[in-house]
């Protein structure tokens, strides 16, 4: 099974597309060549713009409505370390690092984090991003949760990702 095909719903696959899509050369879209008119739009409400500032960390640059509304405020500014616990951060990590290295996809299932609780579960998809020059050095997560409201279904207090994926180089060429 390819990157794509494990992808779910469908608008996860459309993004992944349309990232491809914006793809020159074999290199990462550049930040606005997405954000927003490279996307479609219904996943708009749904990013998170990051841009590693330092090796191990990132801060957040652009949020959707959605995801706005979730935190109860801009987190504009903030960096991941600050947004999710420190144990949840070190498992999200390897995948930052693999869309940063590789130039290439991630995608991962796990609760949506927020001030520390688990709200509820979902997917998220990491898209590798150049903020300056030609080299990954940003990623754009576009999150895929559930419609259920909060408390619909038991969700255990596990912070822990229950999948990850990476899209491997040789899927891209």
């Amino acid at each position: 099974m390819s990157f794509r095909d494990a992808l779910s719903p469908g608008l996860a696959k459309r993004t992944f597309d349309q990232w491809c899509a914006l793809r020159v050369g074999g290199k990462v879209p550049k930040k606005d060549a997405l954000c927003p008119t490279g996307l479609p739009p219904t996943a708009l409400p749904y990013l998170m713009l990051m841009e590693q500032f330092e090796p191990d960390d990132f801060r957040c640059r652009l949020i959707g409505t959605v995801i706005r509304d979730w935190y109860g405020e801009n987190v504009v500014g903030r960096t991941m370390r600050e947004l999710i616990p420190a144990s949840a951060y070190a498992e999200r990590l390897p995948l930052l690092r693999h869309c940063i290295s590789e130039g290439a996809p991630a995608w991962f299932i796990a609760p949506l984090i927020i001030r520390g609780d688990p709200l509820r579960r979902g997917a998220r998809l990491l898209l590798p991003v150049s903020f300056k020059g030609d080299e990954p050095d940003g990623v754009l997560l576009v999150a895929f949760i559930s419609d259920e409201p909060p408390g619909a279904q038991p969700l255990s207090t596990s912070i822990a990702l229950d999948l990850s994926l990476v899209c491997p180089k040789s899927e891209l060429d």
